[in-house]
């Protein structure tokens, strides 16, 4: 399932947008509270209508206290809603309403389509063949907030379950946090199922391909990371760096922020379709707000890449504030550009090509709505976040001049 569009109506900043997704790449820029996480969020609550049909998993829904409608002047629209449909042409949609009187139920929007088709898919998609026990595609979503640095590993193994279903794959996924926690146990049991599969075939070349998916993306994203496995007496994740062997908890923030993610984003691709033979290459919706967060900016430059290149088929919808991420966007654009041409250089032929059909982008504007960044001609983004960068840089400029006696 990859989305074609979202519409948000009366979400918390957003009075209306409409906002076409890449197929591959959406980025969403603007100043803090212009509504990029807004438009996370909405989607967010909008999948989690799959999540919830689902036995025994859990979605996202609106507020109870209705926090989500937009207030204007002190006083809040009669209803908020937000509308998805995907490149299947499948549609639902999702509406809280200020309250139930009489009045407001007039002002109420008539052509919303409900989740209706969206139940009916899901039956005939997923939970059907659940039931007659045949093989399908499971698909994944995942949102991860800017709070995902925060880790929460267990310190005793104390009432870790034995066994894992396979829509667990699903359950918390849409929270905006890292299920640490959850990725944790998964692989120490995991790796208890690997040793008893070395132990009976008498091989230590015997690998779990759920435990090895985990790790071609964790050695796709992180190249001078290695190893990564639990120890026990203190339990904890370790990884190898150099020539040490590492807590997890002991890396930097930039390092357990993006390892947490890849960890749980291809831990739950694993347990959502282990029947295929690459379970990375599946498809998958899969947000992150502030993706530069703790990032250097050496780093910024090839994350994009990094997990386009590593999860080759999953559809990213960031935000940034980062001109670093633009950039890096852009050069993967040009690289399709120059696709077919003869170039010599390793490092312009690692990068990943980027094709602007499969690409969006935007500027938030809060009340103002969004404008979109990519110039369809040129088939790249309009970086609005260089001016405020290059006004630094002019004004040390300028101080420069003034210490050099050129202006009085």
């Amino acid at each position: 399932m990859i989305l074609k569009s979202i519409r948000l109506e009366n979400f918390r900043i957003i009075e209306e947008a409409q906002l076409d997704l890449g197929r591959r790449l959406t980025l969403l820029s603007g100043a803090n509270g212009s509504g990029k996480t807004s438009v996370m969020e909405g989607l967010s609550i909008t999948l989690g209508s799959v999540l919830t049909h689902l036995p025994e998993v859990s979605g996202r829904a609106f507020s109870k206290t209705g926090e989500e409608i937009r207030q204007f002047e002190n006083k809040k629209a009669p209803y908020c809603r937000i509308s998805i449909e995907t490149v299947q042409g499948l549609k639902w949609d999702r509406m809280q309403k200020r309250d139930k009187s009489r009045n407001t139920a007039r002002l109420l929007p008539s052509d919303g389509c409900g989740v209706r088709e969206l139940h009916r898919y899901v039956d005939g998609e997923m939970i059907d063949p659940i039931n007659r026990d045949e093989k399908f595609l499971l698909p994944v979503f995942a949102f991860y907030g800017v709070s995902r640095a925060l880790l929460n590993p267990p310190y005793t193994r104390k009432g870790f379950p034995k066994t894992h279903q396979r829509l667990e794959a699903l359950q918390g996924a849409l929270e905006a946090h890292v299920s640490f926690k959850s990725a944790f146990i998964w692989f120490y049991n995991k790796e208890n199922e690997e040793f008893r599969h070395k132990q009976a075939e008498q091989s230590f070349e015997v690998t779990l391909k759920e435990l090895d998916t985990v790790r071609r993306a964790i050695a796709g994203m992180f190249p001078d990371i290695s190893e990564p496995h639990i120890e026990v007496n203190p339990l904890r994740f370790v990884v190898r760096q150099g020539d040490e062997l590492l807590d997890i908890m002991q890396l930097s923030d930039g390092y357990k922020t993006l390892l947490a993610v890849v960890i749980d984003l291809s831990r739950r691709m694993a347990m959502a379709n282990p029947h295929l033979d690459d379970p990375l290459a599946a498809e998958a919706v899969v947000m992150i707000d502030e993706i530069d967060l703790h990032l250097h900016p050496s780093w910024q430059q090839r994350v994009i890449g990094d997990l386009l290149k590593t999860f080759p088929n999953t559809q990213f919808i960031v935000t940034t504030h980062s001109p670093y991420i633009i950039e890096s966007a852009n050069n993967n654009l040009k690289r399709h550009q120059i696709r077919n041409l003869s170039i010599e250089s390793e490092e312009i032929r690692q990068l990943v090509p980027l094709d602007p059909a499969d690409t969006s982008a935007y500027f938030m504007r809060g009340t103002e709505g969004v404008e979109p960044l990519m110039d369809t001609e040129l088939g790249l983004l309009d970086d609005r976040l260089i001016e405020p960068f290059n006004q630094l840089t002019m004004l040390f400029d300028r101080m420069r001049d003034i210490e050099l006696g050129e202006i009085q």
